[in-house]
């Protein structure tokens, strides 16, 4: 039970439905979800420990802001240096089968973009962690997969952030094929400068936009 109700919760804050600052009281969840208290409390807990929530023993528990400068200064410096050491250390020994395993999140990718409708940019932008988790998984370091999973809940709320700002989720496809077409030469002189512009360039050119709109 306490994992659906922390799911739900991270859904919501993750497409905006509760916006940063939204106060999140257990009584409110609780009533809302038709659950007890017991369970609402372990989820809010969770979420803090994500950097979701924000707990202040005097106010309350709030929804918390993910910021264009933590995104640019923060987090995705962070995500370069976690996934360009994951890369380096798992490319030698990448499969043909490790490949097909990514091209097929691609696909899917490709197959929900082409799509489109009510709930494809979440979708779009859960399949985007799953890619990124299984790169850097064929590491098979343990400290890198620690600290990837400690900040990528709010890179997930991130990703869709950014998605918001593509004209065409195709682009979301397009992006991932180029990296994985730069995987597939296993040369990291060819896979660590198309890593730098994928989770760089691309990304701070959504940032670029996102500030853009908030002058």
């Amino acid at each position: 039970m306490r994992s659906g109700i922390t799911e739900a919760l991270r859904l919501r804050i993750i497409d905006g439905t509760l916006p940063p600052g939204t106060r999140v009281s257990e009584e409110w969840v609780a009533g809302e979800m038709g659950v007890s208290r017991g369970p609402v409390r372990e989820a809010i807990r969770e979420l803090e420990n994500e950097g979701l929530l924000v707990v202040n023993p005097y106010r309350g528990t709030f929804v918390k802001e993910i910021s264009t400068d933590e995104l640019r200064n923060v987090l995705i410096p962070i995500r370069l240096i976690l996934e360009s050491r994951a890369c380096i250390i798992a490319l030698p020994t990448m499969t043909e089968t490790n490949f097909q395993a990514i091209a097929d999140i691609v696909k899917e990718m490709d197959r929900v973009a082409t799509i489109g409708g009510e709930g494809a940019l979440i979708t779009l932008v859960d399949l985007d962690v799953q890619y990124h988790h299984y790169l850097m998984s064929l590491s098979d370091q343990y400290h890198t997969m620690q600290l990837w999973k400690t900040i990528q809940p709010r890179i997930r709320v991130g990703f869709y952030r950014l998605g918001l700002r593509h004209t065409d989720y195709q682009e979301i496809t397009l992006e991932h094929q180029i990296l994985l077409d730069a995987l597939r030469t296993r040369n990291p002189e060819v896979v660590l400068p198309a890593l730098e512009h994928h989770i760089c360039t691309d990304q701070y050119r959504l940032l670029d936009r996102v500030e853009k709109e908030q002058i």
